[in-house]
């Protein structure tokens, strides 16, 4: 069972780091960790909910790590990879990819290595070019699906990760959220008089949360872009489709016909309470020549988005009371509900955690607003 002390920093609608630490999270691209050093193994620093940790690949298996060696608890991230093991810069402590130091240079063949002497390793898989990495494996939790990745009908290009300074639930509410469109995107994603935007259902179930909303966006043929309609050739792009598994992917689809959508997939990964990176692609069904198109129109919207999202005051999603939410809030209002119950299962223990993700809402046309 997972308890939160007053010490320990606070997380998104007053959620504890314990809770997210039985989730995945992508921390680096495979390509960040074999630019990293020399021989393309790395290790890799990087921070996850507050925590410095190491990546490498050692015998061609990719390790996660607490970013500290245990003899004198300095950064194994400054050392090296080498074939079978990680070196320590410090004294040259080398360590297996079961975690287990199998060499201490300064000890004699007859001085046992201690056994105390071993990484704090954590669970770690690539998929989609990125590297994931759970904390915790009390309760079973997979990496988010984003099937728009095998897709043979879809070409996908992996956007450069950036980090802001807000929470993940900062991001992830921007993101899901169509009602700022007309304003802080205008001209690029919207525009007055399109400010009212239909809010259809919301469905919960296996651990993701679906809905389906109008953009009032249109493909301008004669430009080549996306955005408010500017002629009569413009074709309106049909209502989207927003997919989220909690607690911080998202994956945005747009489908025209049986051989022509887009999708854009992102990850919020919680650096710290604070401050989030975001992983991201964006699918089409274009060939590889629109690949600029698509990538600049998210630069655009990205560019637009930051000083908005980054004047967060708190940072982080903090007591809901303290903010007035209407009914087209009605999806991040969902999320948030869930976050909450995800959270106090947890510190319930991992059966309650595992019951708070299975649950099922499905909420009808005729269902009452959320608030």
């Amino acid at each position: 069972m997972t308890t939160q002390t007053g010490n320990e920093p606070v997380y998104d609608l007053n959620t504890s780091a314990a809770t997210w630490r039985h989730f995945w999270h992508p921390v680096a691209t495979l390509e960040e960790l074999r630019a990293a050093k020399p021989g393309g193994r790395g290790p890799l620093q990087s921070k996850l909910l507050g925590e410095l940790i190491g990546i490498a690949e050692i015998g061609g298996k990719l390790i996660a790590f607490e970013d500290r060696c245990s003899h004198r608890g300095v950064a194994l991230t400054l050392g090296w990879a080498e074939e079978d093991g990680l070196r320590c810069k410090y004294h040259g402590w080398c360590y297996g990819n079961d975690g287990h130091c199998k060499e201490v240079p300064s000890l004699t063949a007859d001085q046992p290595i201690p056994a105390r002497a071993r990484l704090n390793q954590y669970d770690c898989e690539e998929r989609y070019g990125l590297i994931w990495v759970r904390m915790d494996s009390s309760v079973e939790t997979k990496i988010p699906s984003f099937h728009g990745w095998d897709e043979d009908t879809l070409h996908c290009i992996m956007g450069e990760s950036y980090q802001w300074p807000c929470s993940s639930g900062r991001r992830m509410e921007n993101f899901m959220d169509v009602t700022h469109f007309p304003f802080t995107h205008w001209g690029t994603l919207g525009a007055p008089p399109n400010t009212v935007f239909p809010v259809y259902p919301v469905d919960q179930r296996n651990g993701t949360l679906n809905w389906k909303t109008d953009t009032f966006l249109a493909h301008n043929p004669g430009q080549d872009t996306y955005g408010p309609p500017v002629d009569e050739d413009a074709v309106m792009l049909p209502p989207a489709e927003y997919l989220i598994e909690v607690p911080f992917s998202i994956t945005l689809r747009f489908t025209w016909s049986d051989t022509f959508s887009t999708q854009i997939f992102m990850h919020a990964t919680p650096v710290d309470e604070n401050t989030s990176r975001s992983y991201w692609f964006t699918c089409h069904t274009h060939d590889e020549s629109s690949d600029q198109i698509h990538l600049q129109l998210q630069d655009m919207v990205l560019g637009e988005d930051y000083p908005v999202v980054a004047s967060h005051t708190p940072a982080r999603i903090g007591d809901p009371r303290d903010e007035v939410s209407v009914f087209p809030d009605k999806p991040t209002i969902f999320w948030r509900r869930w976050i909450r119950e995800l959270d106090a299962g947890a510190k319930r223990g991992p059966e309650a955690l595992r019951e708070a993700l299975d649950q099922v809402a499905i909420e009808t046309a005729s269902s009452q607003p959320v608030g």
